[in-house]
C-alpha cells in the first residue's frame, strides 16, 4: 500500500512538472526553433517532390536521426530545453515537504522519461505535418526518398541532409522508423540524466555544458579522435546507420548495454545523493 502511494506521489510530481513546462516561454520557443529547422530541411524535398509529381512516404524521421548534423541539432536543443533541472520552481518545498526527497527526485526523472518521449515524438510528427500536402501514409520508402537515396538528385536539389543507403536497403521502414524513434528517445533520455546528474550531485549549473560536450563528443570523434570514442557518443549510438555494420565495435548489444548501464550508475548515485542530503532546502544554481 506506501509504495502504492509513492508511485502516485511521484505521478503527480511528474505531471504538475509537466504542466508547469509546457507553459514556459523557453518550451514554446524551441519548439518552435525545432519545427522551423525541420521546415529548411524539408522544403527542397517538397520541391523534390512536385517536380517529380510523387508523394513523401511518412519515414523521413530515419533519415533525419542518422544525418550527420541533423541529431546534433535535434539534442542541442533538448539540452536547452532541459538545462535546468532538476527544477527547483516555488513549489520544490511543498512537494519536497509532503511527498518527500525521494518521491520529488523519483518524479523529476520521470518527467525526463516522459518529456524525452515527447520531444522525440514531437520531431517525428512536425515531419509529417511538414510533408503536407505531398505526405502519403505507405509502408513502402517512396519514390522521393528512395531517389535522393540511391541517385545524384539530392545533390542537385539540393537536400540538406544524408540519405543512410545502408539502413534504406537492408530495413522495412516500419521497423526503422520504430527502432530510430527508440533509439533517439533512449539517448534524450540519457542526455536529460546526464544534466540532472551534473547539476543535483555537484551543485552546479554546467549540467548543460556537460550535455553538449557529450553530444558534439560524436562529431569530435569523427574528425579529430580515434573512432574507438564513438562507442560512448549518445549520438553515436543514436544512428541504426551506426549499428548496421559500418563500425565493427557499435552494435545494437553495445548500444543497449552502455546506455542501459550508465543510465542505471547515474540514477542509483542520484538516488543515494538525495538519500543522503540533509533537509529539504531549496537548491540554487
Amino acid at each position: 500500500m506506501d509504495r502504492m502511494k509513492k508511485i502516485r506521489r511521484i505521478g503527480k510530481i511528474c505531471g504538475y512538472q509537466m504542466t508547469l513546462q509546457f507553459q514556459e516561454t523557453r518550451t514554446k520557443a524551441v519548439f518552435l526553433i525545432l519545427f522551423l529547422y525541420l521546415w529548411g530541411i524539408l522544403s527542397p524535398v517538397k520541391d523534390f517532390a512536385a517536380l517529380i509529381d510523387q508523394k513523401i512516404s511518412p519515414w523521413f524521421l530515419v533519415v533525419l536521426m542518422n544525418d550527420a548534423v541533423c541529431p546534433l541539432i535535434v539534442f542541442s536543443l533538448w539540452c536547452f530545453l532541459i538545462c535546468d533541472t532538476p527544477f527547483c520552481n516555488g513549489s520544490y518545498l511543498y512537494y519536497a515537504g509532503r511527498s518527500g526527497k525521494i518521491s520529488w527526485i523519483w518524479g523529476e526523472i520521470l518527467f525526463l522519461f516522459s518529456f524525452s518521449g515527447i520531444y522525440m515524438a514531437a520531431t517525428y510528427l512536425f515531419t509529417l505535418i511538414l510533408s503536407i500536402p505531398r505526405l502519403s501514409f505507405t509502408w513502402e520508402w517512396g519514390k522521393v526518398l528512395g531517389t535522393l537515396a540511391y541517385t545524384d538528385a539530392s545533390y542537385q536539389f539540393p537536400v540538406p541532409v544524408s540519405f543512410p543507403v545502408t539502413v534504406m536497403s537492408g530495413m522495412e521502414p516500419s521497423a526503422a522508423a520504430a527502432i530510430t524513434f527508440l533509439l533517439t528517445w533512449m539517448s534524450a533520455f540519457l542526455l536529460g540524466i546526464s544534466v540532472l546528474f551534473v547539476n543535483w550531485c555537484f551543485h552546479s549549473s554546467m549540467g548543460a555544458g556537460a550535455g553538449l560536450f557529450w553530444i558534439f563528443l560524436d562529431l569530435t570523434a569523427e574528425n579529430l579522435l580515434n573512432h574507438q570514442w564513438l562507442r560512448f557518443s549518445p549520438v553515436s549510438l543514436s544512428r541504426m546507420s551506426n549499428l548496421m555494420g559500418r563500425y565493427h565495435y557499435l552494435t545494437p548489444a553495445w548500444a543497449i548495454l552502455f546506455s542501459g548501464g550508465i543510465l542505471v550508475l547515474m540514477i542509483a548515485v542520484i538516488h543515494i545523493v538525495t538519500k543522503r542530503r540533509k533537509g529539504i532546502e531549496g537548491w540554487e544554481m
